[in-house]
């Protein structure tokens, strides 16, 4: 009798947009383990989602500025449709206080290529935590509309396996 355990599923949230438009399935991944295990324990949340105006096909969901994670698995290129992200800018990093925020902790959620996270100074590094295994296409419709009707409501919530 073999004494392997056997493989352990990859924890899973769901992303979706409280107006019903859009929702998809992300796997946590293990290249992440302390910022998967931050977010993890942070659901379920509900964030006002803002489509980003400085990195292409990318929404974000502000956190309480406060929360600061440490950088692993950071992701300096050019990031791949489906990648969710977590980044911290400091208090006074750019001069002003953009989406009226002179700190920010915030979540991101790429929908296509054509996308870098970047701010004003220019490309950010950003803890890659977790991808869409399933849905980005009801995602991608729902961020892309977002540059036409604003900030959207987003609800991250943990997918119970059985």
């Amino acid at each position: 009798m073999s004494s392997e355990h056997p493989p352990q599923q990859a924890r899973q949230i769901r992303v979706s947009f409280s107006d019903g438009t859009g929702s998809a399935v992300a796997d946590l991944i293990d290249d992440a383990p302390n910022t998967s295990q931050a977010i993890w324990g942070l659901l379920p949340l509900r964030l006002n989602a803002v489509h980003d105006i400085w990195s292409g096909h990318l929404v974000l969901a502000p956190l309480d500025n406060g929360y600061v994670l440490e950088p692993e698995n950071v992701l300096t290129f050019i990031p791949m449709p489906g990648d969710i992200f977590y980044y911290h800018r400091p208090a006074h990093y750019v001069r002003g206080a953009p989406y009226g925020r002179v700190e920010s902790a915030e979540l991101g959620f790429v929908y296509d290529r054509d996308t870098r996270p970047q701010g004003p100074r220019g490309p950010e590094a950003v803890n890659l935590f977790a991808h869409f295994s399933s849905g980005l296409a009801s995602i991608a419709r729902a961020c892309e509309d977002m540059v036409r009707t604003g900030q959207k409501e987003i609800v991250i919530e943990r997918v119970e396996q059985p």
